[in-house]
């Protein structure tokens, strides 16, 4: 079974549940890395663990984590092409 971070956002009216996020921790192959953000969580687990689980939680929904690189802020200087 592969773990992969997800990011599962709350999208309903009002404050996540507690209970919500409970059950998501009692996930057996899932763990919440972060859950500092008032309507995220980042979770690595299971995605078919993950995907029956908000099946049952009205309000939420789950994206993979994407990496993006950052580009490198240090200008180069282009040389000159010698004739």
């Amino acid at each position: 079974m592969s773990k992969k971070r997800f990011i599962l956002r709350f999208r309903g009216t009002g404050a996540r549940s507690a209970a919500d996020i409970e059950r998501v921790r009692a996930l057996r192959h899932a763990t919440v890395l972060d859950d500092s953000s008032p309507r995220m969580l980042l979770v690595e687990g299971s995605e078919t663990e993950l995907e029956s689980l908000l099946a049952t939680m009205p309000g939420w929904i789950m994206t993979r984590e994407q990496m993006i690189p950052l580009p490198d802020p240090r200008p180069k200087v282009r040389r000159a092409k010698r004739k």
